[in-house]
Parts: structure tokens; C-alpha cells; sequence
């Protein structure tokens, strides 16, 4: 029988410096797809302009074209930024960047990653400072993320796409063949910690990271029973130190359950894996999900 899915179409948009970036983001999705779309019901497609825009003259310029065929319609957009903003178009500071204004403006859904890796020696300064521009008015609309290493984009971007997922799922459709909307639970983690000022033995303030915690969220609508995590490390590296045991009786829909860890420091991964385990009426299940302890 024909598997019914629920398609949501993903722009990845960046300028002509992160081709590799674009590999990775489309890597992500494909699996994910491998990983979910046959649970989930939800399938992620991938679009690229430059693999899958159709050819037209005449009627506008190439942005313009772009614009009509992938970024007034995706439902997602990831936009990835190094060191250069791009080519500026009759409307916009560079292409990139008139794909997220424009995909912003109509509701879409819109994550940007900006790299904090070093700059490359042969960067355009010109580039560079167009793009820390661009940088701070991204961020008077709401929250930028950043990446320091490829694993560390593909740990983010995933992330992203996992709470995209089972949001936009969600939406109305009024077709009648419309495949149902997602069922069960989804357990997603996130690493999170605050951040006090303390001083050293020579009078100098510092930033530390207190309350370092791994924060275990049910995105589904059925309660996760009997829940066991399990921390690896992803590269060399320990994996974080879990204070008492990983478990919980129960984690309900649209709830999270917090488990004090220790991520930072010598001698720790800055990636890992976070295996969740845990059962629905009765039946076992087990996800495994890649984190960034940064």
C-alpha cells in the first residue's frame, strides 16, 4: 500500500562560499527522512537553486526567478553564512538575503546560522563587513544561531528541522485524502546551562557555566513510559558526567523532564549522542539523536 506522507518543502539558501555547507544541511535532511518518514508520516524535501531551478527567460531577473520557484513557496528555509553576504539584486543586500526577508515576510519558517569559525586568509573585506551588517539586523527580528565546526552545524540544523517537523505537521489540512497528522511520542534533548560571573585566585571576573542540564522534551501527543537516556561522546572527548540516574517514570505530552549533568571543562566532546529509550503501551523505542554540549 502507497505510505500517505505529509511533504514540507526545505530552501537552503546561502551565498556561493558554503557549497559545502549545503551538502551538509541536505544530509541532515536526508536523514532524517531515513530515520523518521516511515513512523513520522512527514517527508523533508530538500531544494537547491542551483540544482533544481528551472530555466526561464524573459519574464524576470534570475533572483526574481528564484524567488517564485523556491523561496515564496518552501515552508522552511535554513540560510548558512561564512564569510561573505553575497551579490546584491535590484531589492535586497544579496540573493541570500532576499530569500529570507521575503520568506520571513509571507510566515515561513526561517532559521539562520552565521559561522563563528576562523575567516578564511583570501575573504573579500568588503563581503565580511556587509555581512556583520546584515548579522545585527537579523537579529532585531528574532534569534540568529551560529556554528563553530561542520558536526556542530548538522547537530544545530538538525535540531532545527526536528522541532519544524512536528510543528508545521500540526497545521490544518482540509484535503480529505490528507495523510494524518503525527502520532506518539517524540522525545528531543537539548543541552542547556546559565551563566554566572565569578572571580579567579587573581581578581579577574569570568563567565562559568552553572546548572548544566540535559533537558528531555515529549514534542508528541502520547505519554513516553519507562524513559532511559544514555550519554556517548560523538569525537574524542568524554562524554558528560550524568548526576543520578537518566531515568523517568513517565514524560508527558508537550512536557520536558530536566537531568543535572556536567558537559564543560577538559577533557569533554564538544559533540555527542544522546540515546533515548522508552516505551508506549507497552512497545519499546529507541531514537538516537546527535547534541552539541556547547
Amino acid at each position: 500500500m502507497a505510505l500517505q506522507t505529509i511533504t514540507l518543502s526545505v530552501l537552503i539558501a546561502s551565498p556561493g562560499d558554503t557549497a559545502s555547507e549545503r551538502d551538509l544541511v541536505e544530509d541532515v535532511i536526508r536523514s532524517w527522512n531515513s530515520d523518521h518518514t516511515l513512523r513520522r508520516k512527514v517527508h523533508m524535501l530538500p531544494l537547491r537553486w542551483e540544482l533544481d531551478a528551472v530555466p526561464m527567460m524573459g519574464r524576470n531577473d534570475a533572483q526574481q526567478e528564484i524567488n517564485e520557484q523556491f523561496a515564496d513557496a518552501a515552508d522552511i528555509v535554513i540560510a548558512v553564512f561564512n564569510s561573505r553576504l553575497g551579490k546584491a539584486t535590484a531589492r535586497a543586500a544579496s540573493g541570500t538575503a532576499e530569500e529570507i526577508l521575503r520568506a520571513r515576510e509571507r510566515g515561513a519558517v526561517v532559521h539562520v546560522f552565521f559561522s563563528e569559525g576562523s575567516v578564511p586568509r583570501d575573504h573579500d573585506p568588503d563581503q565580511l563587513k556587509a555581512l556583520k551588517e546584515f548579522r545585527l539586523e537579523m537579529q532585531e527580528y528574532g534569534l540568529t544561531g551560529t556554528y563553530v565546526s561542520p558536526d556542530d552545524l548538522v547537530t544545530k540544523v538538525r535540531r532545527s528541522l526536528e522541532r519544524d517537523a512536528y510543528d508545521l505537521s500540526d497545521l490544518s489540512h482540509d484535503d480529505a485524502e490528507a495523510p494524518a497528522s503525527v502520532s506518539g511520542a517524540i522525545l528531543r534533548s537539548t543541552y542547556l546551562f546559565d551563566r554566572e560571573p565569578v572571580t579567579d585566585n587573581r581578581g579577574r571576573v569570568k563567565m562559568k557555566s552553572v546548572r548544566e542540564r540535559l533537558r528531555v522534551e515529549n514534542l508528541g501527543d502520547t505519554v513516553a513510559e519507562d524513559v532511559e537516556l544514555e550519554l556517548r561522546s560523538a569525537a574524542e572527548g568524554e562524554a558528560p558526567i550524568a548526576f543520578g540516574d537518566m531515568t523517568a517514570s513517565s514524560i508527558l505530552p508537550r512536557s520536558h523532564v530536566d537531568f543535572p549533568v556536567a558537559a564543560t571543562g577538559l577533557g569533554f566532546a564538544l559533540q555527542g549522542t544522546v540515546v533515548h529509550r522508552w516505551t508506549e503501551a507497552g512497545e519499546a523505542h529507541e531514537e538516537e539523536q546527535t547534541i552539541s554540549w556547547t
